[in-house]
């Protein structure tokens, strides 16, 4: 069974009640390396209660991974309610409180939209309400930077991500070895505090330590089209002679496209849905990085069941990495009969 839900309904401040004491079968604290999951509250996935905390729901690939959790549930025997993030941290963060204060489930599997406002209910407080987490598309408690098993939270099942900071490094060189002679560059993104926000600016840093490479432009918006439009607008407006803007999910570079208009610069995608691959085949955008998210989800929800069944899941499942690519996530006017969208 599935449903939608935006928040729960607000607990009395009575109830609410996150204690500060561990129980003995709880994680240690989310700073801790030793810190270790919880016993599993069930040891059959039917009896699994799964709060699905997606980031939001305004946008295809949102749509998409909702879709995903609420099929994988339904094939595990499930009950997953969906809570709608709104791109808000606060809201997020509400919505995890009053969820923990309810004590009707016993797993959540979180995209975040602040890992760092989120870590400690995570990592502490769910662990002492006997809640399974596990972490999908964005690190939490400051590891948005980190690689490999070091974008897993201790505390947590696993951490499920295919935008890490090597992928994006391994992006900006693209551009980099692309355009021996130098370039001046935008940056279109999505909100501030988004990781994979953080690792784009991070791995864009590389470009100052070349030369003949300029980031003139910095911009971070809400991942919609018409924020990107404006975005990018205003960018070319103060910068004719830009040669290369970069968008960070390809639901933006549909305005980014837009404002481009047949200008002579190069797009570069991070996204991969279908619109994004079709318009690479055509010749408008250079190149594509590729998100799965329907495999993201459907890897976060499958290491629950798999961890009350008795089986220890990877600490971090790399979607770069997936056989649902054909070897790499970066798809190109040379390679793109060789990717499959997932939404």
């Amino acid at each position: 069974m599935t449903k939608l839900r935006t928040s729960l309904a607000l607990a009395t401040t009575a109830a609410v009640c996150l204690g500060a004491t561990a129980c003995s079968s709880g994680a240690e604290t989310s700073d801790s390396s030793s810190a270790t999951i919880i016993e599993a509250p069930v040891s059959d996935p039917q009896d699994l209660k799964i709060a699905y905390f997606s980031a939001g729901t305004s946008n295809s690939y949102l749509q998409a991974a909702i879709e995903e959790a609420e099929k994988t549930a339904d094939e595990i025997g499930a009950d997953l309610d969906v809570f709608d993030g709104a791109f808000d941290a606060q809201v997020q963060f509400d919505q995890m409180q009053q969820a923990l204060t309810s004590g009707k489930y016993n797993a959540f599997v979180v995209e975040p939209n602040d890992g760092n406002l989120v870590c400690d209910i995570l990592t502490t407080e769910a662990p002492k309400k006997k809640v399974l987490v596990s972490v999908f598309n964005l690190p939490i408690c400051g590891r948005a930077t980190n690689l490999g098993d070091e974008t897993h939270q201790p505390g947590t099942i696993t951490y499920v991500g295919g935008q890490t900071l090597d992928v994006y490094d391994a992006w900006v060189q693209d551009v980099i070895d692309s355009h021996p002679d130098g370039a001046k560059i935008a940056l279109v993104s999505g909100p501030d505090l988004n990781a994979n926000t953080i690792c784009f600016f991070k791995a864009a840093e590389a470009f100052a330590k070349v030369d003949g490479f300029e980031v003139v432009a910095q911009q971070t918006t809400d991942y919609t089209t018409p924020k990107a439009f404006d975005a990018a607008q205003t960018i070319l407006q103060a910068n004719p002679d830009l040669d290369v803007l970069m968008s960070n999910f390809s639901g933006m570079t549909r305005g980014v496209v837009e404002a481009v208009g047949g200008k002579d610069v190069e797009i570069y995608d991070f996204g991969g849905d279908e619109w994004a691959l079709q318009n690479v085949a055509d010749g408008n955008l250079t190149s594509s990085v590729m998100m799965l998210p329907r495999a993201e989800t459907r890897e976060a929800i499958q290491a629950v069941a798999d961890y009350v069944s008795g089986e220890t899941p990877p600490t971090f499942i790399n979607l770069a990495e997936s056989d649902e690519l054909p070897g790499t996530p970066f798809a190109t006017a040379e390679n793109i009969a060789d990717f499959t969208a997932e939404y």
